[in-house]
């Protein structure tokens, strides 16, 4: 969005004493506090249900974004009858600290805190389900699996390689063939039953559980951006979580296990969680990532920043693999 499109506030009621720039909005000094605009191009029935959510989760006691309505009670006001913008509480605080311990562990407590508190607050209907569930993950890891095979017929077909297709080439056929035996046991293991119970009994997930989307200020955890929410496997946040912050720390297992005894103090998984949790780690998302950018973008120029994370991964991928297996024999609970 652009200076210009600010006309938008107008509509709103409230004052605007001053703007600027962040990444993908504005930030907006008001009348009814600090707020934030963004262009918005997704479902209104989502957000409405979004905004539901977050009024839900505010009177439990967290601190959430939730969006400021216009003055005609509308999330998303539209401007210039095709530009559609939210407006959101901004808050205060920093990103969760990655290489801080208490900061990583009181984050994925606060995450159980936040399961227990989503599921079934809400009457879910037929409708909900059909718009709001996450994709089914087993057809998902079919997709990654097919999109991988294409991608190395791309590039072992190519006369001239370069230095990640050679990398890739070398080292695909082995991390396929894991990417496909763990489809086949999602196929085959109770994932199928803990989805369709979440769609059932309305579990809802935030959907991008990172270190981003969690800030920190005078001692509290907030959370922010739940614009992936979804009806889902719960676990599916606590992998994300998991993975990103141990990719960053070396797939550390005392870390690991430390973060999943956090979560479970609070809400304990059940064997079929623990079987669908070490799965969903022992998949090789990070490759797939990183097969996909390069197959989406400029073959001819793939940035070394590029080639670093296909090493890291390759370096990591032991320690992922022995993590994920030893998830079914944690003893936290």
């Amino acid at each position: 969005m652009n200076e210009r499109d600010l006309q938008v506030l107008e509509q709103y009621p409230f004052t605007v004493n001053g703007s600027w720039r962040t990444r993908g909005a504005f930030l907006l000094d008001t009348s009814a506090g600090r707020l934030l605009i963004r262009e918005f191009s997704g479902s209104t029935y989502k957000l409405q249900k979004e905004q539901e959510l977050l009024q839900h989760l505010k009177e439990c006691g967290y601190l959430v974004d939730r969006m400021e309505p216009d003055k005609e009670g509308r999330l998303a006001t539209v401007y210039r009858e095709y530009n559609q913008f939210v407006v959101k509480e901004s808050l205060d605080g920093r990103e969760c600290d990655t290489r801080s311990e208490s900061e990583i562990l009181k984050a994925a407590s606060l995450l159980a805190d936040l399961h227990k508190d989503l599921r079934g607050f809400c009457e879910v209907t037929e409708e909900d389900r059909i718009r709001l569930s996450a994709m089914d993950m087993a057809e998902e890891m079919g997709r990654h699996n097919r999109e991988l095979r294409k991608i190395y017929t791309f590039i072992r077909r190519k006369n001239k390689k370069n230095e990640f297709e050679s990398a890739y080439l070398s080292c695909c056929s082995s991390i396929l063939l894991e990417a496909q035996e763990i489809e086949r046991c999602l196929r085959t293991s109770s994932y199928e039953k803990l989805r369709t119970q979440a769609l059932t009994e309305g579990h809802f997930c935030h959907g991008e559980y990172i270190h981003h989307n969690i800030l920190v200020s005078s001692g509290q955890m907030a959370v922010i951006n739940f614009e992936k929410f979804a009806l889902d496997v719960q676990v599916n946040d606590l992998y994300l979580f998991l993975r990103k912050i141990l990719e960053k720390q070396n797939y550390d297992f005392r870390l690991g296990s430390r973060i999943l005894g956090a979560y479970e103090e609070i809400r304990p998984l059940c064997r079929e969680e623990k079987e669908y949790l070490s799965l969903r780690m022992q998949y090789p998302e990070k490759f797939w990532k990183l097969a996909n950018y390069y197959y989406n973008t400029n073959k001819a120029w793939i940035p070394g920043k590029h080639m670093e994370k296909l090493e890291k991964f390759l370096s990591q991928r032991e320690k992922r693999v022995s993590f994920s297996r030893e998830i079914l024999y944690n003893k936290t609970n």
